[in-house]
């Protein structure tokens, strides 16, 4: 009898032991993808982001407007957004994937795209946010119909 209690918590002892181990090992993995975003944040910081896609943005438009977007950049809380991105990237993507993004940006090549993205972002913006309208518009008068 006494030897099965004793197996009994040997065998208890050893099934914590592994959960421990797994979940410190969770812990590690998680720690390390958050290090790689933070990284990767780094070479790519999101206020320059955010600032050149703005600038582009408002490049084009009138005074006022560009004066109230300019106000509202102004507002944004980075640290929210890094946050975000932050989370968003350890969800999403593995540790050699960020490294990979991270490698690629921090080459002339990368540089280079990235300096050109607000700009290429400025052009399809308007585009994009043109066809949202456009078929929320249509989707809307779809379903007033369907509802007469």
């Amino acid at each position: 009898m006494r030897y099965l209690k004793s197996v009994t918590a040997l065998v208890l002892l050893l099934t914590f032991a592994g959960v421990a181990s797994a979940q410190e090992t969770d812990r590690d993995a998680k720690a390390e993808l958050r290090q790689a975003a933070k990284e990767y944040l780094e070479v790519q910081p999101v206020e320059k982001m955010m600032s050149d896609v703005a600038e582009k943005t408002t490049a084009q438009m009138p005074g006022e407007r560009k004066e109230m977007t300019q106000a509202l950049m102004d507002e944004v809380r980075y640290d929210t957004l890094r946050t975000a991105m932050i989370d968003a990237m350890t969800a999403t993507f593995t540790v050699e994937e960020i490294e990979a993004l991270t490698q690629f940006y921090s080459t002339p090549e990368g540089r280079s795209v990235m300096e050109k993205m607000s700009t290429y972002m400025a052009e399809v913006q308007p585009v994009i946010m043109k066809e949202v309208r456009r078929s929320m518009k249509q989707v809307m008068q779809t379903y007033q119909e369907e509802k007469q």
